[in-house]
C-alpha cells in the first residue's frame, strides 16, 4: 500500500507543469555541482520550458551530497537523491526517472564533456517527430585509448545489431517519458537506450554535440570496461531478439551442437566399422559425445524458456504508436 501511495504522489507531481526533466548521476563531482548547475539553468531558461535538475548523487565520498543539498535548498526546481552507496550509474538513472516529473527525460553527465547549451536542440529534435535522441561526439577530447574502444564498441554494433549509431555511448540524450519508462538502465544497460529502443519501434536519431576536455575531477568511466559491454551488448541483444520467444535461441543453438555431436559420432562409428577399433580417436569420440549431451541439454532448455514464457504472453500489451479516437 505505501508504494502505491508513493507511485500516486509522484503521478500527481508530473501534473504539475513541470516539461523537462534533467537527470544527473554524479559521482566525486564536487567541483562539477555549481558549473553544471549554471550551464543547465541557462540552456533550459533559454529553451523557454517549466523544468527541474534531479541531480543524483551515487555513493560521493566528497563534498558532492553537501554541494546537491545546498543547491535544492536555494532553488525548488532542484531535486537532489542520494543513494546509500555507489550503485553505478544504470541504478542512478534509474533512481532518477522514478522521482522526474517532467513529459520529456534529458539525460546528462556530470563531467561537463558535453556542452549543456545543446539542450534545447535535444529538445527540438523530439518536436521534429524523434522519440529518442542521442548525442554524437564527432570531435572527442579524450585519450586515443577511450576514442578507440569506443569506436570499436559503436562498430561492433553496428555490426551485431545492424543499428546505424555512432556514438551509442553518448550520456546525453533527449527522450519522451513513455521510452524512459519502458527502457532498462541497470546492470550497464544504459549504453544501449538507442538500441533498445530502435528494437522496440520507438523512433530513434542523433544529433552532433559539442565535446570537452575535462575541466575537474577524474573519468570514472573507461577503456578497460570495453570486455564487460561487450558481455552486455551480448545480453542486450539476446533480450530484444528473443524476449517473446526465448526457447528458439536455445533451441537454435542445441540443434546445432547436437547435429555438430551426430555428425563426430557418425564419422567415429564409420572408422570403428571399417577398421574394428576407432583408430586412436578417443578425444574426437569424447568431443562429439559432449556436443550430443550439450545439444540435447540446450533444447530441454529452450522448451522450459518456451513454456515459462507462454505463461506470460497473454500479460504483454501490444506496443501502439497512435490509435484513432472513438470520438467522432
Amino acid at each position: 500500500m505505501a508504494d502505491r501511495l508513493q507511485a500516486d504522489r509522484l503521478q500527481a507531481g508530473r501534473l504539475e507543469g513541470v516539461d523537462v526533466s534533467v537527470i544527473v548521476p554524479m559521482h566525486d563531482e564536487e567541483g562539477n555541482v555549481a558549473p553544471l548547475i549554471e550551464a543547465c539553468t541557462a540552456a533550459l531558461e533559454r529553451a523557454e520550458v517549466d523544468y527541474e535538475l534531479v541531480l543524483v548523487d551515487d555513493g560521493s565520498r566528497d563534498g558532492t551530497l553537501e554541494r546537491l543539498q545546498a543547491a535544492s535548498e536555494r532553488d525548488s526546481r532542484i531535486h537532489a537523491i542520494a543513494l546509500r552507496r555507489r550503485f553505478g550509474k544504470g541504478v542512478a538513472l534509474t533512481a532518477g526517472i522514478s522521482r522526474a516529473r517532467g513529459g520529456t527525460i534529458v539525460t546528462f553527465d556530470a563531467d561537463l564533456q558535453e556542452d549543456p547549451d545543446q539542450i534545447p536542440a535535444m529538445l527540438q529534435a523530439l518536436d521534429d517527430g524523434l522519440d529518442l535522441c542521442g548525442g554524437y561526439r564527432k570531435d572527442r577530447r579524450d585519450s586515443w585509448r577511450k576514442v578507440l574502444s569506443s569506436r570499436l564498441f559503436n562498430g561492433a554494433i553496428r555490426l551485431l545489431a545492424r543499428v546505424p549509431v555512432r556514438d551509442i555511448n553518448c550520456g546525453f540524450k533527449a527522450m519522451r517519458r513513455e521510452v524512459a519508462e519502458e527502457l532498462l538502465f541497470t546492470g550497464g544497460r544504459f549504453r544501449f537506450a538507442p538500441l533498445m529502443a530502435h528494437w522496440w519501434g520507438y523512433r530513434t536519431g542523433e544529433i552532433e554535440v559539442t565535446h570537452r576536455p575535462r575541466e575537474r575531477g577524474r573519468s570514472h568511466f573507461g577503456g578497460e570496461r570495453l570486455p564487460g559491454a561487450v558481455v552486455d551488448l551480448i545480453t542486450v541483444l539476446c533480450l530484444v531478439r528473443y524476449w517473446d520467444r526465448p526457447g528458439n535461441l536455445f533451441v537454435g543453438l542445441g540443434t546445432l551442437s547436437g547435429t555438430l555431436g551426430f555428425g563426430v559420432c557418425t564419422y567415429i562409428l564409420s572408422i570403428f566399422v571399417r577398421f574394428g577399433n576407432i583408430q586412436s580417436r578417443h578425444p574426437l569420440l569424447s568431443l562429439g559425445v559432449l556436443l550430443l549431451v550439450i545439444g540435447v541439454q540446450l533444447v530441454a532448455t529452450g522448451f522450459l524458456a518456451e513454456w515459462f514464457a507462454y505463461h506470460q504472453r497473454s500479460n504483454v500489451e501490444p506496443r501502439i504508436r497512435w490509435e484513432s479516437s472513438d470520438d467522432k
